[in-house]
């Protein structure tokens, strides 16, 4: 951390004093800045000193979210010890996101598994401002395992209690339509649901009928675990004009939830 070599700020006896410098024009403070850029030492250093691991960057992240998305080895061992119990878990609730999407979103599975193991909601959800950052309206780290195609990350936290039904555009849509049987496999084992509808389309069978159409034993492997078959063969609109689709999957799903 550049400023941390100045004479002029030298840590104090409580550690506070240097947290934000003048040359951080966004705010953030030592500690922030040595945890984004792994130096585990001096964040050692800070946190013996009182340093506050509940102020936020000009981001709203806290120096735990940006530990957890940078995953810069060996910062994850500090994690357990040292950043992960002076961070509130209420703060953390109140910055919209958790350290968990974040370890999932850059597929930091070391930190991943510091941060269940550390009791972090594997249920958490974005908050409202933070999931329109996504067209896919994305809420849990779940979801960014299965998007990644991270079948460990998906294993790591399904085993952990994550719920595979908290997305409105769920989880196994996603797996079905990159065609990955490991993955949808561990979603149906641990409770995603076969019959579930995109919000706002005009389908009466399984959406994710349309994902695995391609993948013939994907598709006997729904069917078999509980996929409606009867639905495919009963239309609300009958033999009439059926409503156009004039957008993708994802934005339906966005119009829906905006």
């Amino acid at each position: 951390v550049k400023f941390l070599s100045s004479s002029e700020y030298t840590c104090s006896c409580d550690g506070n004093s240097m947290l934000t410098h003048p040359a951080a024009a966004d705010g953030a403070t030592a500690l922030y800045e040595a945890a984004k850029n792994g130096h585990e030492e001096i964040v050692e250093l800070l946190l013996s000193q009182n340093a506050d691991a509940n102020k936020c960057g000009k981001t709203g992240l806290l120096p735990l979210h940006v530990a957890a998305q940078r995953g810069i080895f060996p910062l994850y061992l500090l994690l357990k010890s040292k950043l992960i119990s002076p961070t509130s878990k209420s703060r953390v609730r109140q910055t919209g996101i958790s350290p968990l999407h974040l370890a999932t979103e850059r597929n930091r599975e070391d930190v991943l598994e510091v941060l269940i193991k550390a009791g972090f909601d594997v249920n958490a959800q974005l908050s409202e401002e933070r999931l329109r950052l996504y067209q896919d309206r994305r809420s849990t780290a779940l979801y960014f395992s299965v998007i990644n195609n991270n079948i460990n990350a998906v294993h790591m936290l399904l085993e952990a209690g994550a719920d595979p039904n908290l997305d409105v555009f769920r989880p196994l849509l996603v797996a079905a339509r990159q065609g990955c049987i490991q993955t949808v496999t561990l979603l149906v084992e641990h409770g995603a649901d076969i019959n579930a509808s995109i919000p706002t389309h005009p389908t009466t069978f399984p959406a994710v009928y349309l994902f695995s159409m391609k993948y013939l034993p994907m598709f006997k492997y729904l069917l078999d675990h509980g996929g409606h078959a009867l639905s495919c063969f009963n239309c609300v609109n009958g033999n009439g004009p059926h409503p156009p689709i004039k957008t993708t999957l994802f934005h339906c799903c966005h119009q829906f939830v905006s």
